[in-house]
């Protein structure tokens, strides 16, 4: 039996968990954005990714899951390219220079899904509010380990590092939250490498 376009075969929602969970993840950030949290239905999710409502229901128990994924998934992306593009790269600054690019780069990319994580984790339930903020973490120990490298190298000065790793995060996290406002003069590469200049001139000796 032939497939509708995009739609999963019963083959692959069996043997490919990536694939399944990528196209739940997406079909809901999407109907999340376009109705809202509280408006969409798991059977709707289903639909909208194509994939069966009981495989859906085998990822998602409830709906709040789904936003615990849609972080996990920002931050894989982010994690898994980095770990490609520092390789080989002994210089503190360097790292942290393509660590920020890149992830201010991930968090633009995909800023229909970071949105919707600011606005709906506090009317997540407990288990999935602490999963996110622990994802969280994870993202800021990233920077932080590169900036105490550079200051055990010397190259930047001692600062309380866990709160210069937050401000990078909060630097990426305020061109979606306030996108409205910078694009009319900005590029998201202008944006950037003005943040970027700042934060490693506070940092350098």
């Amino acid at each position: 039996m032939e497939t509708q376009k995009g739609q999963l075969t019963v083959l692959d929602q069996i043997t490919d968990a990536g694939k399944v969970r990528k196209k739940i993840i997406d079909a809901a950030s999407t109907l999340y954005a376009r109705k809202g949290f509280n408006a969409t239905s798991i059977e709707e999710i289903s639909e909208k990714a194509g994939v069966s409502l009981p495989v859906t229901c085998h990822y998602v128990r409830k709906k709040s899951e789904i936003m615990r994924m849609i972080m996990e998934d920002v931050l894989n992306i982010f994690r898994e390219n980095l770990l490609d593009m520092i390789r080989g790269i002994e210089n503190p600054e360097e790292k942290l220079a393509i660590a920020i690019r890149l992830y201010f780069r991930v968090v633009d990319q995909q800023r229909e899904k970071a949105l919707l994580i600011y606005q709906k984790s506090n009317s997540l339930d407990k288990a999935s509010k602490g999963r996110i903020m622990q994802l969280e973490v994870e993202v800021s120990d990233i920077f932080s380990e590169m900036i105490n490298e550079g200051i055990t190298y010397g190259i930047f000065k001692p600062v309380d590092v866990d709160l210069m790793a937050y401000n990078i995060l909060i630097a990426a996290h305020m061109w979606v939250l306030k996108h409205w406002h910078f694009k009319h003069r900005l590029t998201m590469e202008k944006y950037t490498e003005l943040q970027l200049e700042m934060i490693l001139n506070s940092l350098r000796v």
